[in-house]
């Protein structure tokens, strides 16, 4: 129901913004006003404030969650995978994941309150993400009833660092191993971001909007993974060179800038298409009550 009923306050903002008067090259034309409305929509989310948020949060909140998973289970796979999601390849550069790990002593200190303290404080991510899908949609956040969506966003996120990690088995394959390990990375993105606003938003979206906004994000990712592979690796050595490990922590927040901008971006943009007059925004808002004057007043 929650689904239905945005459905048809999308459908009326997009008859809304149809008929408004058409000035300038932008607005004459379909294509144009779905491009206006993509420029006024990164404007309205304030979009570097608030990758630049979810940056800084992600790196205080997702990667305290990440060492305490590789501390469980001993495995450097889930700060590699961290780092790779943002097309750092830890092995490319040489800097010692050791410190990331902790032996079972230390674990048994650090102890579940610790642990609960991590999560909780984690949840500031998830938080900022809810702040911003509610801005772009148009939709309530989340109270503190809903709790757990935050837990569940924040251990999503970090599963899928690991699971982006895990896809570098896929380099093995003859001929068709990097190309394996982008189609895997794209799938892990793709539902990961699906998933995310889907919770965050309580169901309010339609399907439709929540798969588009998974593909689209997972495909800015995607190419950002591919220009890591090309720009990082001299990066991060210029970096490591002039201030040391220090280096790769500012390459990585500057990365996950760009990489929370897509992730900004992608709504912004989904929400654009969602309301094109054509076939693409017909198909995103999905069945809904005809576009009338009557129905518009209700």
């Amino acid at each position: 129901m929650r689904s239905s009923r945005f459905n048809v306050a999308l459908a009326r903002e997009a008859l809304a913004a149809r008929s408004e008067s058409a000035q300038g090259w932008l607005r004459g034309t379909a294509p144009g006003r779905t491009v206006q409305r993509m420029l006024s929509g990164f404007v309205d989310i304030e979009w570097a404030d608030r990758s630049m948020t979810l940056a800084a949060q992600s790196f205080t909140s997702v990667l305290p969650v990440v060492i305490v998973a590789s501390t469980i289970g001993s495995h450097d796979s889930f700060t590699k995978g961290f780092f790779d999601q943002f097309g750092i390849d830890m092995d490319s550069v040489d800097v010692s994941t050791d410190g990331f790990g902790v032996d079972e002593p230390s674990f048994a200190a650090f102890g579940i309150v610790g642990l609960l303290m991590v999560l909780l404080g984690g949840t500031s991510f998830a938080r900022a993400l809810g702040r911003m899908y509610g801005r772009v949609w148009h939709v309530p956040t989340l109270k503190f009833a809903s709790w757990w969506r935050w837990i569940a966003v924040l251990l999503s996120v970090a599963a899928c660092a690991a699971l982006i990690g895990a896809t570098r088995v896929l380099l093995g394959v003859p001929y068709l191993g990097s190309s394996l390990v982008l189609v895997a990375q794209f799938a892990v993105w793709a539902g990961l971001w699906t998933l995310v606003p889907y919770l965050l938003t309580e169901r309010r979206l339609s399907a439709r909007v929540l798969w588009a906004t998974g593909v689209i994000t997972a495909a800015g990712l995607t190419i950002l993974r591919i220009g890591g592979n090309v720009v990082l690796p001299r990066t991060v050595a210029t970096a490591e060179s002039k201030f040391g490990d220090l280096g790769l922590v500012f390459t990585a927040i500057g990365w996950m800038f760009v990489a929370c901008g897509i992730v900004v971006g992608a709504s912004v943009v989904t929400k654009a298409l969602a309301l094109d007059e054509g076939p693409v925004g017909r198909y995103l808002r999905g069945p809904a009550e005809p576009l009338t004057e009557t129905s518009m007043i209700r």
